[in-house]
């Protein structure tokens, strides 16, 4: 997830300190005295003695997830897929965010042949930028991964994508036929990423689908959501879309990394502070902010207490 000058900046620092990081492994085993390493490029099996393991990864799926996703046919799954408004695929009224779903991006070029029959309005066969202006803002809003293209190629919209398709002389009157906006198209769904699974994520989540609930009565009434490609009518919500607001990885020695919207980098003791300031700004109440800032203070002045460790 990290930009690669904040991941060099890592692996000097913990090489400085003695850490000594592999890369492209994965733990096999874990004996009495020796952990087994698998090179994953090579698949060559080594192993090195060991003193103490400390194991930090990520947690498995909870035993009441994994029935229900047997239950409804997803049980070859690691977590459950949900589409777009966080809906368990295949569900009417389930719902699921944070660390045990994923969503499953519906591509553009699954429904191109739909999205090219709603915008052609008068059944002619052909589109005319004039007509592709009219959904464009919500096959933006449908398919968020065109955007990202979009921004990777450093077009300012679709538009653009269809006049470096037929060339730079493309005007209103110009039509494309299904075979030249599927060539327009083909590539939007390459940067395609699945969201990370962090409390950032998770939080935005659930704001998310507590304004949905709450507004549920009346966007039944008034769809307020992009047009069904596939059907009639509005979706009766936007669909998800997270914001990215930053990331941050504490380093050890009072050093972390920054990564912030705008391409924005801060590695050091300057973004370390600025990590304490956000992480307390993010508690739940003014107790827990009290007792995590108190932490940090007697651990500044007496050092981290490892006496049970």
């Amino acid at each position: 997830m990290f930009d690669k000058r904040i991941t060099a900046f890592a692996e000097e620092k913990f090489h400085r300190d003695g850490i000594d990081v592999k890369t492209g492994s994965m733990v096999v085993k874990v004996g009495e005295k020796e952990i087994s390493t698998k090179d994953v490029k090579r698949g060559e099996i080594t192993s090195m003695p060991y003193g103490m393991a400390v194991w930090s990864t990520g947690i498995g799926t909870r035993p009441v997830i994994m029935e229900f996703m047997k239950h409804i046919g997803q049980g070859n799954r690691r977590v459950l897929a949900t589409d777009e408004w966080l809906r368990v695929e295949g569900q009417e009224n389930v719902y699921a965010l944070g660390d045990c779903a994923t969503i499953n991006q519906r591509k553009v070029m699954e429904d191109i042949a739909a999205i090219f029959q709603k915008a052609d309005k008068d059944n002619s066969g052909t589109l005319t930028v004039k007509e592709f202006q009219e959904v464009l803002n919500d096959i933006c809003e449908r398919y968020p991964q065109v955007e990202l293209y979009l921004k990777n190629k450093k077009m300012s919209n679709l538009v653009d994508l269809l006049k470096e398709s037929k060339g730079n002389g493309v005007k209103e009157s110009i039509e494309v036929d299904i075979e030249e906006f599927k060539s327009a198209l083909s590539q939007v769904d390459t940067d395609m990423k699945n969201l990370p699974a962090t409390a950032q994520v998770a939080s935005q989540q659930g704001v998310y689908l507590a304004k949905c609930f709450n507004r549920m009565e009346e966007c039944e009434k008034n769809p307020e959501g992009p047009l069904r490609f596939r059907g009639e009518g509005r979706h009766r919500f936007h669909p998800f879309r997270y914001r990215h607001l930053g990331q941050f990885a504490p380093l050890g020695g009072e050093q972390t990394a920054a990564q912030l919207p705008g391409d924005w980098v801060s590695i050091g003791h300057s973004s370390q502070w600025l990590w304490y300031s956000v992480y307390a700004s993010k508690q739940v109440s003014w107790r827990t902010r009290a007792l995590v800032v108190s932490d940090w203070v007697r651990r500044f002045i007496f050092g981290r207490d490892s006496s049970q460790i």
